[in-house]
């Protein structure tokens, strides 16, 4: 299984990054007694930063000098309200949620894991209002994978095998791993559903964003990308067909003769766009929508410039027309 493979990876992968292996158990194991008390001081942030099981300064700035006091952390620390109070508690001080993750991470692995831009990245995070929620978005995303997968008890584990991911799934020696990994269902739908949650934050679902959509979408599934494209076509169809008085009851359905009729109006003539333009598009849309065989990437594209061409002519007619 790809996320086990990864784990067992974890050495490999941190010894090309910082050209040495990283034994992030052994900061575990020296920060025991800091774990049994469930607090952080500044020797707690001196071992973890001057620990010889890893290379802590080459990613992050020391921060003991920081803390004046001990930290205090909630003894049930497994629930989302504790996990919180932790995260604020220790962000309040230190105010860098990465560095707030490692410590959170070597004081109780089972619930946390260091939150970095190689795994945000590969797992497709977006913004949070705060880092907080940020942290505690990215940390069950980690449980979710936990309790998917059901071959690590650790949130800690999840996320060295998930680092290793990262930073191993481009190169061509590891082209097995990264083949499983493409082919795991849930992983990808974390993926996508990240992805998706971000655009969707500032998606205005307008027909013109559609379009940027569908653009962007054929260069990477131009099947995908077309289906859309050809929503926006029927739509901008079905404007111009109505505003001409062509398409009657409700369930009046868009069809090649009507789109050659409305093709002959001469004010779509004036629109500027080429002869037998609609109904090129047209029979374009039919074969991207049909999934016919003979329709190609090079089609797509042609298709979608198309449909933004008509648009983009229609708006134009019609905000002069108001």
């Amino acid at each position: 299984m790809w996320l086990e493979r990864s784990h067992a990876l974890f050495e490999v992968a941190t010894k090309r990054r910082a050209g040495r292996a990283q034994d992030l158990s052994r900061v575990e194991e020296e920060l025991l007694q800091a774990r049994r008390e469930w607090r952080v001081g500044r020797r707690e942030l001196e071992i973890i930063e001057t620990s010889d099981g890893w290379d802590y300064p080459k990613w992050w700035p020391r921060m003991s000098s920081h803390v004046e006091r001990p930290i205090i952390l909630p003894t049930h620390i497994y629930s989302e309200q504790a996990k919180r109070t932790a995260i604020e508690a220790l962000h309040n001080v230190l105010k860098n949620i990465e560095i707030v993750s490692v410590v959170l991470r070597f004081m109780c692995p089972k619930a946390f894991g260091i939150i970095s831009p190689p795994v945000t990245s590969f797992l497709c995070f977006f913004p949070s209002p705060t880092p907080v929620d940020y942290y505690l978005h990215y940390l069950k995303a980690l449980k979710g994978f936990v309790e998917h997968y059901r071959v690590f008890d650790r949130v800690a584990d999840v996320d060295m095998a998930l680092w290793t991911t990262a930073h191993l799934s481009l190169d061509p020696a590891y082209a097995s791993l990264s083949e499983e990994m493409c082919d795991d269902e849930y992983l990808q739908e974390v993926r996508l559903a990240n992805l998706v949650a971000g655009l969707g934050r500032f998606w205005r679902r307008s027909e013109m964003q559609h379009i940027i959509f569908a653009r962007v979408l054929v260069e990477q599934d131009h099947l995908l990308g077309s289906v859309i494209a050809a929503r926006v076509y029927e739509s901008v169809l079905k404007e111009m067909m109505e505003y001409y008085g062509m398409l009657k009851g409700v369930f009046a359905k868009i069809d090649l003769t009507l789109v050659r009729e409305l093709e002959r109006r001469s004010e779509i003539v004036i629109l500027g766009l080429r002869p037998s333009e609609l109904e090129a598009l047209w029979k374009l849309r039919h074969e991207a929508v049909h999934g016919y065989l003979g329709f190609t990437p090079k089609k797509a594209e042609l298709f979608e410039q198309g449909v933004e061409e008509v648009w983009r002519a229609w708006r134009k007619r019609s905000s002069k027309s108001r």
